[in-house]
């Protein structure tokens, strides 16, 4: 009686698993090729993608989601945040690193800092670097720069413009936790972060 309770649960079991992986978007492993590491390797539907830029062998992509208001029900904005991918479309990618966005913001501009830390199966890193970067919200802001709190000067970061320019972002690559946006007569408007 056991063993014929066994042989059906695995059988059931076996249905079960074949059908949800037949039907599901979920995969194991590496994506074929980057859009289809977009659709899937990202837990969020991605809205627009702002920006990818490729930095240590990894390709770092800007994009806006809307946050699901069931894990996040007090949220009530576009969400900006990265994703870190590895690979090319001959030999797939992979997605290396964690999604959220964590920021800080006022109405002059937003703060978002990621970090990438990967390491291989004997604890070696392979890569260990952060992202800079958020949303110029006050038109007065002509340049964004950062810097650490050890640095004494600071650094120009990227500015992206987006849709037609309506929307402006910047980006930066380096362990930058302070950033202020500058007027054009080099006053500053915002600092945040430090």
């Amino acid at each position: 009686m056991k063993r014929l309770i066994s042989i059906s649960l695995i059988a059931v079991l076996s249905v079960v698993l074949i059908y949800w992986v037949d039907f599901s978007d979920f995969e194991i492993g590496k994506y074929d090729d980057f859009q289809e590491a977009i659709e899937k390797g990202i837990p969020y539907k991605v809205n627009d993608i702002i920006h990818t830029e490729i930095y240590d062998n990894v390709t770092i992509v800007m994009y806006t989601t809307d946050p699901n208001k069931e894990d996040f029900p007090l949220v009530n904005y576009e969400a900006l945040a990265l994703a870190f991918f590895k690979g090319s479309d001959k030999e797939g990618w992979e997605n290396v690193g964690h999604h959220g966005w964590t920021h800080y913001e006022n109405d002059n501009m937003t703060l978002h800092i990621e970090p990438l830390r990967e390491y291989d199966n004997k604890g070696n890193e392979l890569h260990e670097f952060y992202v800079v970067f958020g949303e110029v919200n006050n038109p007065g802001i002509v340049k964004v720069e950062t810097k650490t709190k050890e640095e004494e000067s600071f650094e120009e970061a990227e500015i992206i413009h987006h849709q037609d320019k309506s929307k402006r972002y910047y980006f930066n690559i380096g362990r930058e936790s302070i950033v202020r946006g500058l007027s054009e007569s080099g006053d500053v408007i915002d600092r945040q972060g430090g």
